[in-house]
């Protein structure tokens, strides 16, 4: 579900005056799919046009949820000892009573190498199953694992916490293609353990594709956003969104740790910002486990934002930087 987030966030981000005003285009609240015999009932150009859109129990649809859970389950194994491993891997929300920081930043370091060839295969089952989207759909090699503990237990410091705004940290509103994505993207957020409000992510949907100010991925302050939303979400399912919503994650208020993997999809030849401080290429699954795999990201090279990433690239091995 979706509803409008309460306390001193609404209306603003980061205590910034926005206002709770309507705008056109602006989407409706959260959209809730089932997957059908037939799969997943899902226009992503929708998507792109705002929508937000759950797909309840997703990843139990493909077969990927327990896959998952088994992976977590051995990550906190080799980072925690027995006795406590025992207490988490079945109840993955309730890590931060028996982990640390560290040992949280550990399992999600571990866990992203066990789920990278996995979530690959996770993208392309989704992408099949969706129903027929009228256009090629991209593939990104981007894995997200995203285990925030609740904020009162974070008792890191700030080096060894630095870089993981996002992942173990929240991390301020952004359009994510302010960094390095296509503004063509879909996110598929994942569920592995439940979302509730007061940890998941804030979304901003009156500003969604404004020509809004920020200064490489900040957002400039004084700007009118609207009033933020937030969404939770079961084990299992699958939040659909645009990479260029302003979104950001909220710090947890909660008595949960939340566990999410992130994957992103590309509706069309990706089309990257020219302001984008860096560059992810999206790959054709089309050539997957042919002899032309090792081109699957050509489309994306030939892009405008592709040559301009190459050239980039170039300069940066003259200067030996």
């Amino acid at each position: 579900m979706t509803r409008p987030a309460d306390g001193p966030a609404a209306g603003s981000v980061d205590g910034w005056a926005g206002s709770a005003a309507g705008s056109v285009g602006a989407p409706a609240a959260l959209h809730s799919v089932e997957p059908g015999p037939y799969g997943i009932p899902v226009s992503l150009r929708h998507v792109l046009d705002g929508a937000l859109v759950a797909v309840k129990g997703g990843l139990r649809h493909i077969g990927a949820l327990e896959t998952i859970r088994r992976e977590a389950a051995r990550a906190v194994a080799a980072a925690l000892p027995a006795a406590e491993a025992a207490q988490v891997s079945g109840a993955l929300e309730n890590a931060h009573r028996h982990a640390d920081t560290g040992q949280i930043a550990a399992v999600r370091t571990d866990l992203e190498t066990r789920l990278r060839p996995f979530s690959r295969t996770v993208l392309h089952d989704v992408a099949r199953a969706l129903e027929p989207q009228g256009a090629r759909l991209y593939l990104s090699g981007h894995l997200g694992i995203r285990i925030m503990p609740p904020e009162r237990s974070v008792g890191a410091g700030e080096e060894e916490l630095a870089g993981l705004e996002g992942f173990l940290t929240p991390r301020d509103a952004h359009v994510d293609s302010w960094f390095n994505t296509a503004v063509n993207s879909v996110n598929l957020w994942m569920a592995v353990g439940p979302v509730r409000s007061g940890n998941g992510l804030l979304f901003y949907p009156d500003a969604y594709r404004r020509p809004l100010r920020h200064d490489g991925h900040t957002l400039v302050p004084g700007q009118e956003v609207g009033a933020p939303v937030d969404v939770e979400l079961d084990p299992g399912d699958i939040l659909l969104f645009a990479g260029d919503h302003l979104h950001a994650s909220q710090p947890n208020s909660t008595d949960e740790t939340r566990f999410v993997i992130t994957k992103r999809l590309c509706v069309g030849v990706p089309r990257y910002p020219s302001g984008a401080t860096g560059w992810v290429p999206y790959e054709d699954p089309r050539l997957w486990g042919t002899r032309w795999e090792r081109w699957a990201t050509w489309r994306s090279r030939l892009t405008p934002g592709g040559v301009r990433e190459t050239l980039r690239t170039a300069r940066h091995r003259r200067s030996g930087s």
